[in-house]
């Protein structure tokens, strides 16, 4: 994300307008995403959901966290829900969560 001007420092200089520039953009894929879905071929929701991701990164970045150290974390807290349930379609968390930490990233 330097090539694009975005700092990957925790202390970031970045106005807060540019960091709400960015989540401006990430709102504006997530509907991009939306209607790919309900409208367009697969390809068109693939290319979305990705642009969906670039956009999350560059907004993590912006706030000087590494998005892959992120991402492990919440994988891995994720894998803690284990063994699960559902509930109206959703996984809900087991006795073994352990919630991500997040915090010092």
């Amino acid at each position: 994300m330097k090539q694009a001007g975005q700092l990957t420092s925790r202390n970031s200089t970045h106005s807060s307008d540019n960091k709400e520039l960015q989540l401006t953009f990430v709102e504006e894929e997530f509907y991009e995403l939306l209607h790919a879905w309900k409208h367009e071929e697969r390809k068109d929701v693939i290319k979305e959901a990705t642009d969906v991701l670039w956009v999350t990164y560059g907004l993590l970045h912006l706030l000087g966290v590494d998005p892959d150290v992120a991402f492990d974390r919440l994988y891995s807290s994720n894998l803690s829900k284990l063994p699960f349930t559902y509930k109206d379609g959703k996984v809900q968390k087991g006795k073994n969560y352990v919630p991500p930490t997040l915090s010092d990233l």
